[in-house]
């Protein structure tokens, strides 16, 4: 016992001595102004920052730098270690080269997704999106405050979500109208239309009063169903999905091409083509066309709610304009066809998906990120004029637009905007709205993916020519029909109703 007690006092007397000793050797190293090296206790490192990849369409604005770094800056400050990189593909290959990107294995992180170009379900049918239901779930918090819970049906496919939908429109009625220059009807004395032969009457008298440079035409937004003149057939509502997919209210799928209305809305374009009203070349125009036309004032109408940006700024383009939108048939209730025309999904090539969610989610934070990421530098692009608005030292300036990635809870519309252009996308409509019966139906093409993807490509070669007039529905009808039969449509059409009735329990 005593042996032992003997021991553990030495060893403790030991390893008093050999700290003193170092404690000494660090005095004297201290003294001689020597660095002195203590073991490292401190907490783990700093998270390393992650970039976030988002590749957009369209081109770099001026000052692109500083705006991306001011960015970056605010997401070091909120100590969210991200930071961002933006890629810019010109608009006009910018499906193409994103396509390829994704199919390639290209890595970025984040893409808008464009409904009325190439949808969520497509996307999804080639893998190239990454499911985020769980990194929703573990940092999309403000995302899940500022996107309404009905639409998130629309972004989910097998069981899971797909893409963050960008809640900057109301889709009821967003684009069931046409945009007219009041001005001329006012002088021309035309009263605002209402049936096909009110346009065509409308159109007859823009041709020969027309004063101007060349003769006025229509501006068919063709990429697009005309929603606003099915507005006048007596079977309305119904949807009309990619040209390709006619859905009526009860739940009955058909192919577009073989239902009366189909007929009905080529025969009325057919004689808008053999007038004159709609260009011969109408298939060929280059992207921008339809923009710059309308800029330049010589047209009759424009598809769809078309006010964008300021009076001010018409009255620069065109002295004496004014624009207004309208419904041919006003008394047909609102529908609301789609749940919404625009998301934001994760490339299926990123290598770290919960970042991108997060970005997401510190954008929807507050007023201010919001501000920077969509409107750019306040004092270089754009001056707050208070709550909703803004102006734009260049009016033309854009840098992430509102309708890429915007929300209805932050959106600002520039001081001057058409009361209008508020009232119908950026007002919410809870009250005397239709739904589509398919609102929140998401197409699964997986079974049918080459006889979806053969009848697509079908509707632009075969479909759009008899849409446009350009090409007589008599004589284009049965060898339009025949091609589509060949791609798959009728696989297509028992498939989409197997699964709608899935949907609607039926």
């Amino acid at each position: 016992m005593k042996k032992l007690l003997a021991t553990i006092i030495c060893c403790t007397l030991l390893v008093a001595g050999l700290a003193a000793c170092s404690s000494s050797k660090d005095n004297n190293a201290a003294q001689n102004g020597q660095e002195t090296k203590t073991p490292d206790t401190s907490s783990p490192k700093a998270e390393e920052v992650v970039t976030v990849k988002y590749v957009r369409p369209g081109t770099p604005p001026d000052d692109n730098a500083k705006l991306v770094q001011a960015i970056n800056d605010k997401l070091a400050a909120d100590k969210t270690n991200l930071q961002l990189e933006i890629q810019y593909i010109p608009s006009d290959v910018w499906m193409d080269k994103s396509t390829m990107m994704l199919s390639t294995g290209e890595e970025f992180d984040l893409m808008p997704v464009m409904e009325d170009q190439k949808g969520v379900s497509a996307y999804v049918a080639m893998d190239g999106l990454a499911p985020i239901g769980k990194y929703l779930d573990q940092y999309g918090s403000n995302i899940k405050k500022v996107v309404p819970e009905w639409m998130w049906e629309s972004a989910t496919m097998n069981g899971d979500i797909y893409t963050i939908p960008a809640y900057w429109t109301e889709t009821a009625n967003n684009n069931n109208n046409i945009t007219i220059r009041r001005e001329l009807l006012e002088k021309w004395g035309l009263k605002d239309p209402r049936t096909t032969d009110d346009l065509l009457n409308m159109a007859k008298v823009f041709t020969e009063n027309w004063e101007g440079d060349g003769k006025p035409v229509v501006i068919p937004m063709f990429n697009e169903p005309f929603t606003w003149l099915f507005q006048t057939m007596d079977s309305y509502p119904f949807s009309v999905l990619k040209d390709l997919i006619y859905i009526d209210q009860q739940g009955n799928v058909k192919n577009w091409l073989e239902t009366p209305e189909f007929k009905e809305s080529a025969e009325f374009f057919r004689k808008l083509y053999e007038q004159g009203y709609v260009p011969q070349d109408i298939l060929a125009k280059p992207n921008g066309w339809s923009w710059q036309q309308m800029t330049s004032g010589s047209f009759i109408w424009v598809d769809g709610m078309q006010l964008w940006g300021s009076e001010a700024s018409w009255e620069e383009r065109i002295p004496g304009v004014k624009l207004d939108t309208i419904y041919l048939n006003p008394d047909k209730p609102m529908f609301r066809e789609t749940a919404f025309r625009n998301s934001t999904a994760v490339s299926s090539t990123s290598k770290h998906p919960e970042a991108a969610v997060k970005f997401l989610d510190w954008l929807y934070t507050s007023q201010e990120n919001y501000d920077l990421v969509v409107y750019g530098v306040e004092g270089l692009t754009w001056e707050d004029k208070g709550t909703g608005l803004y102006t734009r030292p260049d009016p033309n300036f854009e840098f992430n637009a509102d309708w890429m990635i915007g929300n209805l809870k932050f959106t600002r519309y520039e001081v001057g905007t058409y009361q209008k252009f508020i009232d119908i996308l950026g007002t919410e409509k809870t009250e005397g709205v239709t739904n589509s019966v398919a609102l929140n139906f998401v197409f699964d093409s997986t079974k049918v993916a080459n006889e979806y993807a053969n009848s697509m490509a079908e509707v632009q070669r075969s479909i759009y020519p008899i849409k446009l007039g350009i090409v007589s529905y008599e004589e284009g009808y049965e060898a339009a029909l025949k091609k589509l039969k060949a791609a798959g449509i009728d696989k297509v059409i028992a498939e989409y109703q197997a699964q709608l009735n899935a949907h609607l329990g039926k």
